[in-house]
C-alpha cells in the first residue's frame, strides 16, 4: 500500500533566472510520438517514515534544486506549436519559476519481493514512478499561442526500516539514457555531499552548446512533426503516462544476471562457425542470444507462425561520431537506432545464434564505421521501422551497460540495490555485483516466462559444456 506524504515542487536556487531555450534536434524530434520512459533505483536504507519526512526529505528537496541549478531544462516545458503554419519550431523552454513536480511516498509493502529479481506481475512497479502533469499548459511564444508540457517527474518512497525507492518519468525528446544518467548522479553526488556534510561534488557539468547540429534534418522530422500534430488535437496525441500503459494480469516482470564466462562461451562458439565476422563485442552476443531465445520462446508458446517476422533493437550513442563530435558531457538526445529482422523459424532453429549475431554484428558494424557519417545513414534507414510501423513483433532495448548506475549512484546509502526500467519490455545493464555481468530486466507474457526461463539456462549449459 502506498500513501503520498508530501507533494511539492522544486525550483532551480533563485539565482537561476536567465530564460534558457533549447531547439529541438533531429535526435530530439525523433523522440516527440513516444511515451514516456520511467525508471526505478532502489536502495537499502533502514530508516523509520519519520527519520525520512525529518532528514532525508529536506536533503533531497535542496539537493535537488541545486542540480537542477546545472540542469534547469527538465524543469522546463516541451513548447508545441498550436498549429501547423505557425512559426514557432518545437523547442524546450525554462523560464523563471519553473519547476518539477516531486512526490514523497511511503509504502508498506515488501521491500526484498519490489526489489527482486523473481517473477512479479508486471504492474508492480507503476505506483513507484510518477506521472507527468496531465493536460497541457498554454504559453505565449512571440506573441503567438503555444502549447507547454512538463518534462520530468520525480517520486521518492520509503519502505520503512527497509529500504527507498526513487521513481523517474522523463519526456524522451528532453533527454537520452547518458543525458538522464548525467542528471541522476548529479543529484545524488549533491545529496550525499549535503548528507555527510562533505566539501565539493564530482560529476560533469552539462553541454548544451546545439549549434553544430540544430540545422541537421536528414528525415525532414520538423515539417513532418509540425504538419501532423500541429493544430487544436496535437496536445492530447502525444501526452501519454505510463501508469495508462497497463499490462494488466497477463504480464510477469523478470530479471535474469547474464555471466561474463557464459557471454566468452557464446562468443567461441560465434566465432566458431562465422570466422568472418568483423567484430563480436560482449553486448551484442548478449542481445544475439536474448533475440534467438525470444525466438524459440515464441516457437514454443505461440504455434503456427513459423514465417512471422521478428524485430530487433538497439540504440547507440553517437555524441563522438558526429563530425565534429559532441563532448561525452552533450546534454540532449544523441542516439541512432540499428533495426535487424529476421524470420523466427531462422532464429529459432539451430543455426539461429550464429545469424543472429552476424545480423546485429554487421549492422552495428556498418552503421558505426560508415565513411560518410552516423547521419547520412539515419537519413536512409527509414525501411528499418517499415517492419515495426506495420506492427510486426519488435523488441528494443532500454539502458545500456555503459552507464553504470551501481557504482556511480550514491545518494549517501552505498550502491543501489537494483535499477529496472518500468515501461520498457527489454532492457540491460551492468550488473550490481560485477562490471562484466548483466542485468536483463524483461516484461512478457506470464505464459512465456517459464518457457523462456528454460531455453536461456539450457543454452548456457549447452554453451559452457
Amino acid at each position: 500500500m502506498i500513501t503520498v506524504l508530501e507533494s511539492c515542487r522544486v525550483s532551480p536556487p533563485p539565482d537561476v533566472k536567465a530564460e534558457k531555450s533549447l531547439p529541438l534536434t533531429f535526435f530530439d524530434l525523433m523522440w516527440i510520438p513516444f511515451h514516456p520512459l520511467g525508471r526505478v533505483i532502489f536502495f537499502d536504507c533502514p530508516c523509520s517514515t519519520d527519520r525520512f519526512i525529518q532528514n532525508i526529505v529536506p536533503n533531497l528537496r535542496i539537493s535537488l534544486s541545486h542540480a537542477l541549478h546545472h540542469f534547469s531544462p527538465l524543469a522546463g516545458n516541451l513548447i508545441k506549436p498550436s498549429n501547423s503554419n505557425s512559426e514557432i519550431d518545437f523547442h524546450i523552454r525554462y523560464a523563471e519559476g519553473d519547476s518539477v513536480s516531486v512526490v514523497f511516498a511511503e509504502c508498506t509493502d515488501d521491500f526484498n519481493y519490489f526489489s527482486g529479481f523473481e517473477a512479479r506481475a508486471a504492474d508492480l512497479l507503476k505506483p513507484l514512478v510518477p506521472q507527468l502533469p496531465t493536460g497541457v499548459t498554454r504559453v505565449m511564444v512571440s506573441g503567438e499561442e503555444c502549447f507547454a508540457s512538463p518534462l520530468l517527474a520525480i517520486q521518492v518512497t520509503i519502505f520503512p526500516n527497509h529500504g527507498v525507492c526513487f521513481g523517474f518519468t522523463n519526456s524522451h525528446v528532453v533527454a537520452d539514457g547518458s543525458s538522464m544518467f548525467s542528471f541522476i548522479r548529479a543529484w545524488a553526488s549533491l545529496a550525499k555531499q549535503v548528507m555527510l556534510k562533505e566539501s565539493g561534488s564530482n560529476f560533469p557539468i552539462p553541454d548544451y552548446d546545439r549549434s553544430s547540429i540544430k540545422d541537421v534534418d536528414p528525415l525532414g522530422l520538423r515539417a513532418l512533426f509540425k504538419s501532423i500534430l500541429g493544430g487544436s488535437g496535437m496536445p492530447e496525441q502525444i501526452e501519454q503516462n505510463i501508469l495508462d500503459q497497463s499490462a494488466g494480469d497477463t504480464k510477469a516482470r523478470v530479471t535474469f544476471v547474464l555471466k561474463q564466462a557464459h557471454i566468452e562461451a557464446l562468443k567461441r562458439l560465434v566465432i566458431q562457425k562465422r570466422p568472418a565476422l568483423p567484430y563480436v563485442s560482449s553486448f551484442t552476443m548478449a542481445c544475439a542470444y536474448i533475440w534467438t531465445c525470444m525466438a524459440k520462446t515464441r516457437a514454443a508458446v505461440v504455434k503456427n507462425s513459423e514465417q512471422e517476422p521478428l524485430n530487433f533493437g538497439i540504440a547507440y550513442d553517437c555524441r563522438a561520431r558526429l563530425d565534429p563530435p559532441l563532448p561525452a558531457s552533450y546534454f540532449g538526445n544523441c542516439i541512432l537506432s540499428s533495426i535487424t529482422a529476421e524470420k523466427r523459424e531462422i532464429l529459432a532453429g539451430e543455426e539461429g545464434l550464429y545469424t543472429a549475431a552476424e545480423l546485429i554484428g554487421k549492422s552495428l558494424y556498418a552503421k558505426l564505421n560508415n565513411k560518410e557519417g552516423v547521419l547520412k545513414v539515419a537519413g536512409n534507414s527509414q525501411h528499418e521501422f517499415a517492419g515495426i510501423m506495420r506492427g510486426e513483433w519488435y523488441l528494443g532495448v532500454a539502458g545500456s551497460p555503459k552507464l553504470d548506475y551501481y557504482n556511480t549512484i550514491d545518494f549517501g546509502w552505498g550502491k543501489p540495490r537494483k535499477l529496472e526500467f518500468v515501461s520498457e519490455p527489454f532492457s540491460i545493464s551492468r550488473c550490481k555485483d560485477s562490471k562484466v555481468d548483466l542485468e536483463l530486466g524483461f516484461v512478457m507474457p506470464k505464459n512465456e516466462v517459464e518457457v523462456f526461463s528454460s531455453i536461456f539456462a539450457q543454452g548456457l549449459a549447452n554453451a559452457s559444456s
